[in-house]
């Protein structure tokens, strides 16, 4: 059950248009760009910034996954937002120079596709105007604020992370997860299987026998 004064839309979870002034007087956010739009993400969404590292693509992988990674013993799927946020027109060919957003889906990292991250702000309530997230960014959209960043004039759309996929994507995208995993960990060389102490102790005495 979804909390009062929420609304769905595609499967999303979000708060209703009047509740949003009522968020923290303050959002800091990561403005970055996707396929010619400005964008951001509040700050604490954001675990880190990577340089795109070598990426394996999968056949089974889904058309939003870029392919995947390694972090930290981890894979992590790398989300294509400019399809996720109905931007692929225009969308810039991912490069070595692609930024990629370290996020936490549901506990497990994901790696979020940008053009690039052109650094962050501090976002005061009357900096925002509520947005119909029905309207716009796949219905991912919870507001907007005048761009200060990149120079260009013209507003950023603030994202809310909670909706960038639905319950219904989350769920595919945990189940192209495990078999990744599982694909991957096949390709990983096997350790050399390292003597017991009793093995050890068995040669030991047939050599000074």
């Amino acid at each position: 059950m979804f909390p009062v004064g929420s609304q769905t839309i595609d499967g999303r979870m979000s708060p209703l248009p009047e509740q949003f002034p009522s968020l923290p007087s303050s959002v800091r956010c990561v403005v970055f760009s996707v396929a010619g739009r400005v964008l951001a993400l509040p700050v604490e969404a954001v675990r880190r910034f990577l340089p795109l590292p070598r990426l394996e693509r999968l056949p089974t992988a889904p058309l939003p996954v870029e392919g995947v990674f390694r972090y930290q013993g981890e894979v992590v799927p790398v989300l294509r937002l400019d399809i996720l946020l109905d931007l692929a027109e225009g969308a810039a060919v991912p490069s070595l120079y692609s930024p990629l957003l370290l996020v936490t889906w549901q506990g497990r990292p994901a790696a979020l596709l940008a053009d690039q991250v052109h650094g962050d702000m501090a976002v005061d309530p009357a900096e925002r105007t509520p947005t119909d997230p029905s309207l716009s960014f796949n219905g991912c959209a919870a507001g907007a604020f005048l761009d200060r960043v990149t120079g260009r004039g013209g507003a950023v759309t603030l994202l809310d992370p909670g909706r960038l996929l639905t319950e219904a994507e989350g769920r595919l995208l945990d189940s192209f997860r495990a078999v990744a995993e599982r694909r991957l960990a096949q390709w990983d060389p096997v350790p050399p299987a390292v003597p017991s102490a009793s093995h050890d102790a068995a040669s030991s005495r047939d050599g000074a026998a």
